[in-house]
């Protein structure tokens, strides 16, 4: 059972942060272990049972569910380890584009948590805004009930020249976006370190899940 991550998370990162190479990751391995890899899976378990009721879609098996300790080689050559772990259940997309995911991402500067959309492209966007637009009364309901819970926030670009003026407020606050997110973000907190976290992010969760479910359908 996911009870908090620990004092081995954050020794674990200021070793790696104050030098990141493999060697330094093969000295602290314990304490890798201790407060990183072990409560992922912890948390990876709670989050599978959750999401088997929400969606059996978004359930995948670990190794793509959770972060690894190193980072893409190809891409990362100066920072061979990780200096931030997460975990995420996102659709299974072919093309990898417009992927609907619940996230939780952590470092050293905090943690955050909430439901993106992953490698969104103007094709995406575009059928979100058809979506609402051509079921208004059902997207602004879904729409206000978010809203009236306040335990993410809606985050995302919005277009400089607004192409929607005719669209009440509600539906306007997503229209106008280049992309859009539902996030709630946190400092090391006294949470962090206890299950209180996991209850938090369940709760935001439950939040935005018709979001999720409609954003699906758009998609």
């Amino acid at each position: 059972m996911f009870q908090g991550f620990n004092e081995s998370t954050i020794l674990y990162y200021k070793a790696i942060c104050k030098e990141n190479c493999k060697r330094v990751y093969q000295e602290n391995e314990q304490l890798y272990l201790e407060g990183v890899k072990w409560p992922l899976e912890e948390l990876y378990i709670e989050w599978y049972n959750y999401f088997g009721r929400v969606d059996g879609d978004l359930l995948s098996n670990r190794r793509k569910c959770i972060s690894s300790a190193y980072n893409d080689a190809r891409f990362c050559r100066g920072t061979p380890v990780k200096e931030y772990f997460y975990i995420r259940f996102k659709l299974n997309k072919i093309d990898r584009k417009n992927a609907l995911g619940f996230f939780f991402d952590a470092s050293l500067d905090g943690y955050k948590y909430g439901l993106n959309l992953y490698n969104p492209d103007a094709g995406g966007m575009n059928r979100i805004r058809d979506y609402i637009l051509n079921h208004k009364h059902a997207a602004r309901g879904v729409i206000e009930a978010f809203n009236g819970t306040g335990l993410l926030e809606m985050q995302g670009e919005k277009y400089q020249r607004a192409s929607y003026p005719k669209e009440d407020i509600v539906l306007r606050e997503w229209l106008e976006r280049k992309r859009i997110s539902f996030i709630q973000e946190e400092n090391l907190n006294a949470a962090f370190y206890k299950r209180e976290m996991l209850d938090k992010i369940f709760s935001a969760f439950d939040s935005v899940n018709e979001v999720y479910f409609m954003l699906k359908e758009a998609l």
